[in-house]
């Protein structure tokens, strides 16, 4: 029997949340969601690890990489998929230097974000 796949979800846009968490319910994942940086790393020291992380880079009380910076410093084997508005070289290559699995670009595109964490 397979391990339940989990997926949290951190994204400060309430419809999108919403949505995303209600599609990866129906496909069987449990889920796990968040609408700001601060309530993200609470679910990451409270809940079990997640298989996946769908993070925003823009949250309303700080900024995802935060967030792919702990993940990366405490090793957890979590597949990181960072989406983000922003059209900033600069800001992209800094959240690519923290090595997420994908970087995708908003608005996006759920076939995107199942390519990204499927591996």
């Amino acid at each position: 029997m397979m391990d339940t796949q989990r997926i949290m979800i951190i994204e400060d846009d309430e419809p999108t949340r919403e949505i995303l968490s209600l599609i990866f319910k129906r496909w069987g994942w449990e889920v796990f969601s968040a609408g700001t940086m601060a309530q993200g790393l609470s679910l990451l020291e409270a809940t079990p690890t997640p298989s996946c992380l769908l993070l925003d880079l823009d949250l309303p009380d700080g900024e995802g990489e935060t967030i792919l910076r702990r993940v990366r410093r405490d090793r957890l084997p979590v597949r990181v998929a960072v989406c983000s508005g922003t059209g900033d070289p600069d800001r992209w290559s800094v959240v690519q230097d923290l090595d997420p699995d994908a970087l995708l670009q908003k608005p996006i595109d759920l076939a995107d974000v199942c390519m990204a964490l499927a591996g």
